[in-house]
């Protein structure tokens, strides 16, 4: 009868055992919280990078438009092939430029080709960057 007694006047949990689920919870979320961050940081250097593959596209479209035109710098040109200046997910400011140079993949881009840059993300040089 005492054993009835006990087991119907136990309700909650012990303080050992909310510890114990705590303590695992945190070993959890610090096993996938950096593995998180990654998977996020990834995402936006994709998005990013699609980004200025569509601002590449859009300059393609835009020289091929007319025959005497040539890539234009400004982006504002390309508002009726892009819709909308693409945003970049962190903030970045992107740029074009036909001044030659280095690819973010360490190509040699000559003058008067693409090169589309991305404050934050590093550059691209459709043509001399792999997809």
């Amino acid at each position: 009868m005492k054993l009835v007694r006990k087991m119907k006047n136990r309700k909650g949990f012990t303080l050992i055992e909310l510890l114990i689920v705590v303590l695992v919870l945190a070993i959890l979320m610090a096993v996938a919280l950096p593995l998180y961050l990654a998977a996020v940081s990834d995402s936006q250097v994709k998005t990013c990078r699609a980004n200025m593959q569509t601002i590449a596209n859009a300059e393609a479209a835009f020289k091929t438009q007319d025959p005497s035109h040539q890539y234009t710098t400004d982006l504002a040109d390309l508002d009726a092939n892009l819709g909308a200046t693409p945003i970049c997910p962190t903030g970045g400011t992107y740029s074009v430029s036909l001044d030659g140079g280095e690819s973010e993949s360490g190509k040699t881009v000559p003058a008067g080709a693409l090169i589309i840059s991305c404050d934050q993300h590093g550059k691209f040089a459709p043509g001399y960057d792999s997809q």
